[in-house]
C-alpha cells in the first residue's frame, strides 16, 4: 500500500468517528406567521374610526398618525389573535427542546394596548424596546418600494426594511446579531417584548404603509385572556 493511500485511510476513519450531537437554539424565539383576509379586513375597517394620533403620546415612532383601538376592538382582537399566540407558545417550547406543560406553560394573556400605525415616507421608528412581556407588528398594507430599494447603495439595512437586533456584533458571520426584514402583507411576527428593533424610513412618494402592534403579559395558565389591565399593575410591571 503506498503511503499516501495510508495517510488518506486514516483520516478517512478519523472522520467517521466525529458525532454530531446537536447545537443550541439560542436567544429570543422570533415567529412568523400570515393572517387571512378577514382579520386583516376588520383590523383595518376598525382602524378607520379611531382617532388620528391618539396613540402618539405614549409611542416611540416618528409617525404622524397612530392610533389606540378601543376596548370593543381589543376584545375583539384577543379573539382573533389567541390562536397565533398559543402557537408561539407552542413553538416557543420545541425552540428550547422541552414538552409543553399547560400547567407551567401559559397561553393566556392580558392586552395591554393595542395600537395601528399609518406610515408615510420619510417617517420611522428608531431602534427600541416594548413594554410587557410579547409584541407583535401586522402587515396590513405594504406598499411597493421595489425601486428604491434596488437604487439604495449601502450597507444598512435599507429604505423601508425592519430590523431585529440582539447581542453584540461580531467579525464575520459567526454570530449575526440583526435580522432584516421587507415587510410584506399579511405578514406578522411575535417577538419578545425586550428584543431591540427598528424601522428604517421609505421616501417613495404618495407611499404608505400600514400595520399593527400591541403588547401582553402572560396571565396564570388555565385561566382566560384579557382585553386590558386591571387598573393597579402586577408587581414588577408597568404599562
Amino acid at each position: 500500500m503506498a503511503l499516501t493511500d495510508k495517510y488518506q485511510r486514516i483520516e478517512q476513519e478519523e472522520q467517521e468517528q466525529v458525532q454530531s450531537v446537536g447545537n443550541l437554539n439560542f436567544g429570543p424565539y422570533v415567529a412568523y406567521f400570515k393572517i387571512p383576509q378577514n382579520f386583516r379586513e376588520g383590523l383595518l375597517r376598525k382602524g378607520k374610526e379611531l382617532e388620528p394620533g391618539s396613540a402618539n403620546p405614549k409611542l416611540v415612532g416618528l409617525i404622524g398618525d397612530q392610533r389606540s383601538y378601543n376596548k370593543e376592538d381589543r376584545e375583539w382582537f384577543i379573539k382573533k389573535f389567541q390562536p397565533y399566540l398559543t402557537e408561539y407558545v407552542h413553538g416557543k417550547c420545541k425552540f428550547d427542546g422541552q414538552p409543553f406543560d399547560p400547567n407551567n406553560h401559559s397561553t393566556s394573556f392580558t392586552l395591554i394596548n393595542l395600537w395601528i400605525n399609518y406610515m408615510k415616507g420619510g417617517e420611522f421608528n428608531p431602534e427600541h424596546t416594548h413594554s410587557g412581556q410579547l409584541t407583535w407588528v401586522i402587515y396590513l398594507k405594504t406598499p411597493d418600494l421595489k425601486k428604491e430599494q434596488q437604487e439604495f447603495q449601502g450597507t444598512g439595512l435599507g429604505p423601508g426594511s425592519i430590523g431585529f437586533h440582539y447581542g453584540e456584533g461580531s467579525t464575520g458571520d459567526w454570530a449575526q446579531h440583526t435580522y432584516q426584514y421587507q415587510p410584506e402583507l399579511d405578514g406578522m411576527w411575535i417577538f419578545p417584548a425586550q428584543l431591540r428593533h427598528r424601522v428604517n424610513p421609505f421616501y417613495t412618494k404618495d407611499a404608505e404603509r400600514i400595520s399593527v402592534s400591541g403588547n401582553i403579559f402572560f396571565n396564570r395558565p388555565n385561566t382566560p385572556s384579557l382585553p386590558e389591565p386591571s387598573k393597579t399593575p402586577p408587581p414588577g410591571w408597568q404599562y
